[in-house]
């Protein structure tokens, strides 16, 4: 009876941590969809929105704090027709951790083979990540872009 016993304990302590562990999962990945969601948004409301105020908007309500001003001086001219992505969708989110902070990289992929990779921590676009013809920052890009399993 005491083996019994202490198989249930044991068997019921297992249960408890199991259902611990899927219910941060489905945490885990509501929070990676929310995520892919702003990066999304990122493109089609700030990065590809040539309308300095909803640009500006966009930077109050959803890029983080630390980084504002620049994107701030960036929201008061947009980029031009042919870099932006068309009809850009989230091809894949990876999870992202340094000493600092943690977050979410979201790739996206857009129709006209363009894509941009964006970082987001405490639920707010902390940066972004685009191809560069500068070595310095292709390297950078490439660096990230090597968390991802898509192919270009």
């Amino acid at each position: 009876m005491k083996n019994f016993t202490k198989f249930l304990s044991i068997l019921f302590a297992a249960v408890i941590i199991l259902s611990g562990c899927s219910s941060n999962n489905a945490t885990d990945s509501e929070e990676r969809a929310a995520d892919e969601k702003l990066a999304l948004s990122y493109v089609t409301d700030y990065y590809n929105n040539g309308k300095k105020e909803e640009r500006l908007k966009f930077v109050e309500e959803s890029v983080h704090p630390d980084m504002q001003g620049g994107y701030r001086t960036n929201a008061k001219s947009g980029v031009s027709e042919d870099q932006m992505l068309k009809d850009p969708k989230v091809a894949e989110s990876v999870a992202y951790e340094d000493e600092e902070s943690e977050g979410t990289l979201v790739l996206i992929q857009s129709a006209n083979d363009k894509e941009m990779i964006v970082l987001i921590t405490d639920n707010k676009v902390t940066l972004d990540f685009t191809p560069s013809p500068n070595a310095g920052s292709e390297d950078l890009y490439q660096d990230v872009r090597s968390e991802f399993k898509t192919a270009k």
